[in-house]
Order: C-alpha cells, then sequence, then structure tokens
C-alpha cells in the first residue's frame, strides 16, 4: 500500500496510508493531513487513488506545489517522489501491489451492471470480490476489447466538442471544480477531485467514491454539461 510520510526540515513528522480514494491536503481540519502553516492553502492539495496509480492535482493553491522541485498541476507519481506544499516536503513511498496492470491499454472486459456494481461495493461480500476478480482474470485470458468511451460537450467551454476517453485518465473542469474519468477493468468511472460542487450524472450529485459511467448518461462538471457514450 502506498503511503506519505510528512517531514519539515529534514525531521519526519507523520506518516500516513493511502487508504482512501481521495486523500486531502491542506490548513482545514477536515483534510486528511492538516498543515497549519500559512503558506499552505485550505485545500492545497489532492491525491487520487485509481487502480494501481496515485494521481496528484493541486487545487488551485495560492503558492502552488511542487514534485521534485518542479511547478505541478496534475501528475501521476512514482515512488520516492517529494512533494512541497508550503514549507514542509511529503515523501511518496509505493510498492504496486500488481506491477502487470496497465489501465491505458485496451485490455478491458465489458462494464458490470451498475445497479450491481454498486451493490457488490456496498455489501463487500467474500464471493462477490471473488466473482470480480475471477472476472477480470478470465478477461484478460480470452482478450476481450472494451469499447472505448468518449464525452461530447453539449454546454460550456466543451461545447460541440468530442474527447475520447483513451488515456487511463481523462481529467474535466478547472482546478476549482474538477473531475477525472477512469478506464478500469469493470469500465469507465467519473470521480470527484476538487471544489464544493460534486459531479452530477443524470441529475444527482455523486460523492467522492468512483462512479461507474453507463452508456449516453448526461454529466455536469462545473459549468460544462457533456454526454459519456461508447462507440
Amino acid at each position: 500500500m502506498a503511503k506519505l510520510v510528512l517531514s519539515l526540515n529534514g525531521s519526519v513528522i507523520g506518516n500516513y496510508f493511502l487508504e482512501k480514494e481521495r486523500f486531502s491536503i491542506g490548513r482545514k481540519p477536515t483534510c486528511d493531513i492538516q498543515i497549519n502553516d500559512q503558506g499552505v492553502s485550505k485545500e492545497h492539495v489532492v491525491i487520487l487513488t485509481v487502480g494501481n496509480d496515485q494521481i496528484l492535482e493541486d487545487l488551485g493553491s495560492t503558492n502552488g506545489t511542487q514534485v521534485n522541485g518542479q511547478d505541478t498541476k496534475r501528475q501521476i507519481l512514482q515512488n520516492g517522489d517529494v512533494i512541497e506544499v508550503g514549507r514542509y516536503r511529503v515523501k511518496f513511498v509505493s510498492q504496486k501491489a500488481m506491477p502487470d496492470m496497465d489501465f491505458d491499454k485496451t485490455l478491458m472486459i465489458p462494464a458490470f451492471d451498475r445497479t450491481k456494481l454498486r451493490q457488490e461495493e456496498a455489501d463487500k461480500r467474500g464471493p462477490d470480490t471473488e466473482s470480480i476478480s475471477t472476472a477480470v482474470a478470465n478477461a484478460r485470458n480470452v482478450k476481450t476489447i472494451f469499447p472505448l468511451g468518449a464525452v461530447h460537450g453539449i454546454s460550456g467551454e466543451l461545447a460541440g466538442q468530442e474527447i475520447e476517453l483513451v488515456r487511463a485518465i481523462t481529467a474535466l473542469g478547472k482546478p476549482g471544480s474538477s473531475a477525472i474519468i477512469s478506464r478500469r477493468p469493470a469500465g469507465y468511472f467519473i470521480t470527484h477531485v476538487a471544489g464544493k460542487k460534486h459531479p452530477i450524472v443524470n441529475g444527482k450529485s455523486i460523492g467522492d467514491s468512483p462512479f461507474p459511467l453507463d452508456n449516453l448518461d448526461q454529466l455536469e462538471v462545473g459549468l460544462d454539461k457533456l454526454q459519456f457514450y461508447l462507440k
């Protein structure tokens, strides 16, 4: 499991395991790592766990975020990366459990029924987990190809545009109100990243957990309205 090592002036302050899919760092008490420093924004940066990767995104902080001394807005973290947040250093440590997994490839399986998938995640019973694992393994063996997804801009800055979801992660919105769409073996998922307003799917706001998408779902991310579809 990946973890963060927080330090100040070379002295380690704490270790934090990334057990949540959305892990926040900032000055607010509600952040997973609270840093009481005026150089740190209330909600400074978030780390999303998507599949076997951790994606860092700066939340429009005043002083910015650096990784290994370079300014960054969004990037996939690598083992040993050092994140600079104000005067503090956060080292990312990861021993990936499944190094052979690559969600940027087209080796996918057909999406599970959304209602069934939510029930499985809610129940978290052994047989359900085993069924999903077996399905993924079988899909790899037969090399089933999952249909390519895309979004079409209905209104907002993306109106009239088509974005093919060919990458493992596709970012939508702006730093103050953003989300990502990720490709997984079970299909496409949308996840809230930043902003008080969560993404809306078919008129209903989603939570902080990744939300499975169905063909022709209507999405709202910030001021952008889009339609998700499978090609």
